[in-house]
């Protein structure tokens, strides 16, 4: 299993350079899970618009032949493992049915944050998705503290 960044191109060469091309340290940033060159798995981690130290895990996604293995579990730990290696200190996210899942991971209820779109913020300035407590019906939001270290 490996962990590789995501981008949709038309020829997995295209993929390749742009991806190359990347700075690793910039969000937002879409994550691939890949068990024999296939995308098994998917997270998207991108920044709050509240708070730059904030990020907003999306699209958290298993295959359905993948799931029931532990994998989710696993995708999220790499998504934990990444924030905090990008110095965020909270990390949110919404979800319909998996509360207790993320319960596990130390998540708990929380209220909604916007999502900074850089590519939106290239063309119009700055532009995000509102996800407002009242706009989506039966959506839960949860966060996740980390430990700073103080330096």
């Amino acid at each position: 299993m490996q962990f590789t960044r995501h981008l949709l191109a038309k020829n997995r060469f295209a993929r390749k350079r742009k991806l190359e091309s990347l700075p690793c340290s910039q969000l937002p940033v879409s994550i691939a899970m890949v068990k024999d060159e296939k995308v098994i798995g998917h997270y998207r981690l991108s920044e709050s618009l509240e708070n730059e130290r904030w990020c907003v895990v999306e699209s958290v996604i298993i295959s359905a032949q993948h799931r029931g293995l532990g994998l989710g579990l696993t995708l999220m730990r790499h998504c934990i493992d990444l924030a905090t290696s990008l110095s965020m200190n909270e990390m949110f996210l919404s979800t319909k049915d998996k509360m207790g899942f993320y319960a596990k991971l130390g998540f708990v209820d929380s209220f909604p944050v916007s999502i900074l779109s850089k590519v939106n913020a290239m063309f119009r300035g700055k532009h995000f998705l509102d996800k407002s407590a009242g706009r989506i019906a039966g959506v839960t939001w949860m966060s996740r503290k980390f430990e700073v270290e103080n330096s």
